[in-house]
């Protein structure tokens, strides 16, 4: 049996979303006012709407992406680092062949394609049969910081398309559009270089996670154990936390309570994958990619 942990890697951690808007679109504020709500921030992604907002002025943040968020009325998806040719002949048309397109656009332009909150029913959302349809894109929303959690949350697409054998990340972006939705979901990406290049690297390999405020140390694994070394220091280690890790169909595979700073399961051999969730009294969270579970060289989920 093999782990297969995109986490084993020796980096730093860093901080940024690439689901964001500007005035350009329907956005609430110019760029140069984005730059300055996202402070603090690694990097940072502009995402307008059909639009590529070229990335100009004085900011704070190191690492800039040019994105675009492809936006029909049915469904949208977010593209990082799309070429700008793809505007010469530029349509949101939401078919299958159209959006596979413009996703395969960004994938050879050294980007990637994220199929952006798939449960928001009462607007732009994505059918389970059309992601499923759809190929080649790196992952999905699964925390939208829209502030609709029964809308803007989707681990059970997650793991429906990780049941199925499709390998996709899980991404978490503000979506902000206005004040006070900035800073809500962010991606922390592990990464050897403080370079764009490297960063997209590891989003590419899974080195990240999705975090509200609470987080990763560190994920090992040894053998057939998964260590989970909460975020830890003397404020931290005094409060609360619920760990679940969750494997194929969405099953529970384990909880664990208490005011903790590690979490450690041994896997069976017929998980497929293992995912870890882990909140701080108080409901700050942070979502882990899967960890893919493997048996002569066979991921369990594909049996």
């Amino acid at each position: 049996m093999q782990i297969l942990n995109p986490y084993n890697r020796a980096g730093v951690w860093l901080r940024g979303s690439f689901h964001n808007h500007t005035s350009n679109s329907d956005g609430w504020f110019p760029l140069e006012t984005v730059y300055k709500m996202y402070a603090g921030y690694d990097f940072l992604g502009i995402s307008d709407h059909d639009i590529i907002t070229r990335h100009e002025g004085e900011r704070n943040i190191k690492t800039v992406f040019e994105a675009i968020e492809v936006s029909s009325r049915q469904t949208h998806m977010l593209l990082v680092k799309p070429p700008l040719s793809m505007m010469d002949n530029y349509s949101n048309e939401f078919t299958i062949e159209n959006y596979q397109r413009l996703a395969d656009m960004a994938a050879a332009n050294g980007g990637f394609a994220v199929l952006v909150h798939p449960n928001r029913y009462f607007s732009n959302y994505w059918t389970l049969e059309d992601m499923m349809k759809m190929e080649r894109y790196l992952g999905i929303e699964i925390y939208n910081g829209d502030g609709n959690p029964e809308y803007d949350i989707a681990f059970d697409k997650w793991d429906a398309l990780l049941s199925a054998g499709r390998k996709v990340w899980g991404f978490g972006n503000d979506d902000s559009h206005v004040y006070g939705q900035e800073k809500r979901a962010w991606n922390m990406v592990l990464t050897n270089e403080e370079t764009g290049e490297a960063i997209v690297e590891s989003i590419k390999n899974g080195s990240f996670y999705v975090s509200t405020g609470y987080g990763f140390d560190a994920i090992r694994t040894e053998g057939r154990t998964i260590t989970v070394d909460l975020r830890s220091n003397k404020l931290l280690d005094s409060m609360y936390k619920y760990v679940t890790l969750f494997g194929k169909d969405g099953k529970v595979l384990q909880e664990t309570t208490g005011r903790i700073k590690q979490v450690q399961y041994e896997c069976k051999g017929d998980e497929g994958y293992v995912r870890i969730e882990a909140y701080l009294e108080g409901g700050y969270a942070a979502f882990s990619q899967p960890l893919y579970v493997e048996t002569d060289g066979i991921t369990a989920q594909h049996r």
